[in-house]
């Protein structure tokens, strides 16, 4: 399963791009708005997207972007490689530019000609014409009754000017000739509508009454300001705007009764006062980017408010703000730890087989978290080889904490879930309640273990396992041993690449003699480095010194795939985490078991593609046979294989499961099948059994609350455990945000900002100056 990336895009379209001070790029008026866009979308999909967003027509329209290295250039976003490159080469956000190539529209406008001859065929505009004629009649704004869906016609103290009909629409508040300002984010949802519009409570009203201000940007004072009657009116002298609200008897509502919507003056005066910044009011706003990248710095947050809605805010503001909003969507980190143990017991009701656990101190703070589910529990136990992968990401959110994950390889060598679990630490007494957890899962199945060397794993897996199931993931020693060549003054980049030529010689060879060998040629180019690796226990990564069965597994790279899975959901609350990762993990095996209907043999198409190598290969070798075996010679050497035991002297076929080169030759030779050889882990009927597990979704219609005490209940009046938030010690140093990444990745492709050639940047280039 491949990983894919997405981006947050901002649109920016109907103002001017201008040239900043330092050269980067400007944009003054228009509207702005923003979109995801995933890795592999086409351009014809990005540009139907951005004009749905903004609500424009296609047609004669040119997209230009810009990256973070470079913001002073204007790329061009014209086909679906420039599509792929921005969302590869933009830092979590780019900044797209839309400009008409036809200025008909601008220029009718700009002479005063009032609407352009044009104005029918956009959209935009010809949306502004008729809110305009639907919003002013005689002089007078049409009042869209909501209580009663109905139009009518109010008198002049409660009517309503263009700013109502330009505002309903989501558009910016008296605009000019259209140079509007960018229009506020989500703030015409919970406008004020007119008179005789309800509200849940006071306070629902008092966040109507703020977005309303935030909207048309102007500042209002309060009256009178009570939970049963509430009144308002504009901070400048003199202005007639007023909105007023009282209480509906017997009930929390509250119901406008004086809407006047007319301010005498405008927003570019001086006795105009802009709304102030309330982050209790703001945080009902929907932050598109703040969702789409939790952990966007505050500073970009202050650019974007100021832009989007004229006021100024903060570090510390856009910092408490980030955080309130983060709290709204990913839900109250406290409240989640209360509801755990009803959601534990949902899952176990649900999904019989699942296994859902908690731990909590003595005080009743959370501290640890097992869940397995039946469908996935079932599908290892069946069908899966006894090979786990362990890892650990870190969690966002306020209390952070650890998720640890196991996972196994299904027939076509792709992650399957095992279990995770989430912790408030990452100790050594957490690794040794996972793995417990575990075994008491797999049962008496003899499982090889594949984690990094750190201390507390090796210490809990030696523990419950036994120190002969474990495989070192070769991935973290060769980071140790590179950071070794650096301690030992390897000279040069061609002596660390023979070093680590050495390194891989050792670990992938299969034969016992071979890595004697490979010792010896480490050993003569540096006696410290062999002596290293000598103590970094090689019977535990090297193939020919682990003395159980592998299947060539190497590295931990099945935890990376996990981690891409639940990455888009690491900053939600606890509670949140563990429902979406379950339709996460539903729709992955439906997915799963659907490819494997495309199957064209009996085994699976990763391990069928080896086979054909391995036939390939067979092609220049010699069989020679003998009573109960095949002599098979190659160029260097000779190999004994033994059809009926399913081995072979390379030890390829008895390690991976599947016939070798050699393997293959003799049974060509013999005319037999040589799929048939292959092991049933890999059969069509193993990946069925593996994928025959059924997910149920959880029942949330008795789903308890918490009340102002904290006690957790349901509408009967039952009362359930509940348990408080973690007490954990904040680590010293930065918090980790992201996996470490490995230096021997496959890293991308460098772009020069010089020339924007490929595979060198501006201190290399060497292109001539243009």
């Amino acid at each position: 399963m491949e990983s894919s990336r997405s981006i947050y895009c901002y649109l920016y379209f109907g103002g001017e791009i201008e040239n900043g001070f330092n050269g980067s790029i400007d944009y003054k008026g228009g509207c702005t708005s923003g979109i995801i866009v995933n890795q592999g979308t086409s351009h014809a999909e990005f540009v139907l997207k951005a004009c749905t967003k903004l609500q424009i027509d296609p047609s004669g329209l040119s997209f230009k972007y810009t990256l973070k290295f470079d913001p002073s250039v204007l790329l061009p976003l014209d086909d679906d490689d420039a599509v792929n490159s921005m969302v590869l080469f933009s830092d979590g956000f780019s900044r797209v530019y839309i400009v008409r190539a036809c200025t008909e529209v601008e220029q009718g406008v700009a002479d005063g000609q009032g609407t352009p001859a044009n104005v029918e065929s956009h959209p935009v505009l010809r949306a502004c014409r008729e809110e305009t004629e639907l919003g002013v009649v005689d002089g007078q704004s049409t009042l869209v009754n909501v209580e009663n869906h109905s139009a009518s016609t109010p008198s002049s103290s409660q009517g309503m000017n263009d700013d109502y009909t330009i505002q309903k629409h989501g558009l910016a508040s008296r605009c000019t000739k259209f140079e509007a300002d960018p229009p506020a984010s989500s703030t015409s949802e919970n406008a004020i509508l007119g008179s005789g519009q309800s509200f849940a409570n006071a306070d629902e009203f008092r966040n109507a009454l703020y977005l309303m201000s935030l909207a048309g940007r102007f500042r209002y004072k309060f009256k009178r300001n009570c939970p049963r009657y509430v009144s308002v009116c504009c901070a400048v002298d003199g202005c007639t705007w007023k909105i007023a609200a009282c209480g509906v008897k017997g009930t929390k509502m509250m119901r406008v009764y004086t809407f006047q919507n007319n301010h005498n003056h405008s927003i570019h005066e001086d006795s105009s006062p802009l709304p102030t910044v309330r982050l209790c009011k703001l945080a009902v706003l929907t932050n598109d980017v703040i969702k789409a990248t939790p952990d966007c710095m505050p500073r970009q947050i202050c650019k974007d408010f100021e832009r989007q809605h004229g006021i100024r805010m903060t570090y510390g503001q856009a910092w408490q703000y980030r955080e309130k909003v983060k709290e709204r969507i990913f839900g109250l980190s406290d409240n989640s730890y209360k509801l755990l143990p009803w959601l534990c017991a949902q899952l176990t009701k649900s999904n019989p087989g699942t296994i859902a656990e908690w731990t909590s101190s003595d005080e009743g703070n959370f501290m640890q978290l097992f869940v397995a589910y039946g469908a996935c529990v079932h599908g290892f136990l069946t069908g899966c080889r006894p090979i786990i992968s362990i890892d650990s990401s870190e969690l966002g959110g306020l209390h952070k904490g650890t998720l640890l994950s196991a996972s196994a390889y299904d027939g076509d060598d792709n992650m399957f879930l095992i279990a995770y679990a989430i912790v408030s630490s990452k100790t050594y007494d957490d690794w040794l309640w996972f793995f417990q957890k575990l075994k008491q899962l797999v049962g008496k199945m003899e499982v090889v273990i594949i984690s990094d060397m750190h201390l507390d794993i090796v210490r809990s897996v030696a523990e419950v396992f036994g120190v002969e199931n474990h495989i070192y993931c070769y991935q973290h020693l060769k980071e140790s041993f590179s950071c070794q060549l650096t301690k030992k003054n390897t000279k040069g980049r061609k002596g660390k690449e023979d070093a680590l030529m050495f390194l891989d010689a050792i670990a992938y060879t299969r034969l016992q003699i071979d890595y004697i060998r490979a010792m010896e040629n480490l050993r003569r180019y540096s006696a410290n480095l062999a002596k290293w690796i000598e103590d970094s226990g090689p019977e535990h990564w090297a193939l020919s010194k682990f003395s159980k069965k592998r299947w060539d597994k190497m590295n931990t790279n099945l935890a990376g795939l996990f981690d891409d899975l639940i990455n888009e959901d690491q900053h939600h609350s606890i509670f949140n985490f563990v429902v979406k990762h379950m339709e996460k993990l539903a729709s992955l095996l439906i997915e799963c078991k659907a490819a494997t209907q495309s199957w064209k043999r009996f085994i699976s198409p990763k391990i069928e593609d080896k086979v054909l190598l391995n036939i390939a290969k067979a092609e220049a070798f010699t069989v020679i046979p003998y009573t109960d075996t095949f002599k098979v010679k190659t160029r260097d050497r000779s190999h004994c294989v033994d059809l009926k035991q399913h081995t072979c002297t390379c030890s390829a076929w008895q390690m991976l499961g599947i016939p070798c080169e050699h393997a293959c030759a003799v049974i060509q030779m013999m005319n037999q099948d040589v799929y048939g050889f292959v092991e049933e882990w890999f059969h069509l009927p193993k990946q069925e059994m593996i994928y025959s597990g059924i997910l149920h979704p959880l029942d949330f219609d008795n789903m308890p609350t918490v009340d102002s005490d904290g006690n957790v209940k349901d509408q009967n009046g039952v009362t359930y455990a509940s348990l408080d938030p973690p007490t954990m010690k904040r680590r010293i140093g930065r918090p980790p945000h992201q996996r470490n990444k490995f230096q021997f990745r496959e890293k991308g492709t460098v772009f020069c900002s010089h020339c924007n050639g490929a595979g060198h940047n501006c201190t290399t280039c060497k292109n001539p100056t243009t």
